[in-house]
């Protein structure tokens, strides 16, 4: 089985500057051409799930259930659902396995749905991610560019601008 794992906040939606996360179903706002190209790739039988930090429940500055409810009106605007969405409502300093740039999240996915991850992609916009995936030995991983990426210690393999540039890089 191959996939399209992506991370949520600032890869899918967009974030102000301001933000550091959604945690209101108003403010979700995808990136352009995200719905069309998700719709596309899943069109080519990858399963697409979502790896996600989620501290700011941890921190009391919203709920599991806002996560659910952006997490749904994300799947509403796309017109699909998710396979999976895997979250961690860790704090960093709980040194939890599940956290990216751990890997606990990543490999129970790849273990719930038998992904090759030779054979599957990582959309990210923050090195930590990149990190999680050079972890488990993932191949290919995809930087959604943001100005405020200035040097990388782990490269990403591509570097997109718009979500439409996927469909040059995924078969």
């Amino acid at each position: 089985m191959k996939a399209i794992f992506l991370d949520r906040d600032g890869t899918i939606n967009q974030l102000k500057e301001w933000q550091k996360c959604i945690s209101n179903i108003k403010d979700v706002k995808l990136w352009n051409n995200v719905k069309k190209t998700l719709n596309k790739i899943k069109n080519l039988w990858y399963k697409l799930i979502i790896i996600t930090n989620q501290t700011w429940v941890w921190m009391w500055y919203y709920t599991k259930q806002q996560v659910e409810e952006v997490n749904k009106e994300i799947e509403k605007q796309l017109w699909f659902n998710f396979d999976k969405i895997y979250a961690c409502y860790h704090h960093p300093d709980e040194n939890c396995e599940c956290r990216k740039p751990k890997t606990k999240n990543i490999e129970q996915a790849i273990q719930d749905f038998n992904i090759n991850v030779k054979k599957s992609y990582f959309i990210w916009d923050k090195e930590k991610d990149i990190q999680a995936w050079k972890k488990i030995w993932c191949k290919w991983t995809i930087l959604v560019w943001n100005n405020n990426i200035k040097k990388f210690n782990f490269k990403p393999d591509f570097i997109i601008k718009d979500f439409s540039e996927l469909l040059d890089i995924i078969k």
